[in-house]
């Protein structure tokens, strides 16, 4: 099953019906702006009976089909529709 759902930034909805919990995989895809660009994440929100990561990472379709990409370790808030810049942590030795 394929749901698209409107983006409203201000709850965070994984079906329109409270259905999510008869899922057995779910993948979150988004639109986000950096830097005045328009750019796509998508993360794995859930997949039953296995572990899985959890990160944020840009992804494109091209001629090649679907590329993953990196993550965005220096923004915050991309799933609430106010992503802010966050500067690296230095870890101390």
């Amino acid at each position: 099953m394929t749901s698209e759902l409107e983006d409203r930034y201000t709850d965070l909805r994984f079906s329109p019906y409270g259905t999510a919990f008869l899922t057995d995989a779910i993948i979150v895809q988004r639109y986000i702006e950096v830097r005045s660009r328009l750019l796509r994440i998508m993360a794995v929100v859930k997949v039953r009976a296995s572990a899985h990561s959890d990160e944020l990472r840009l992804y494109r379709i091209d001629d090649n089909g679907l590329q993953i990409g990196e993550m965005l370790p220096d923004q915050e808030g991309l799933l609430g529709g106010r992503p802010t810049w966050r500067a690296p942590r230095i870890d101390k030795a």
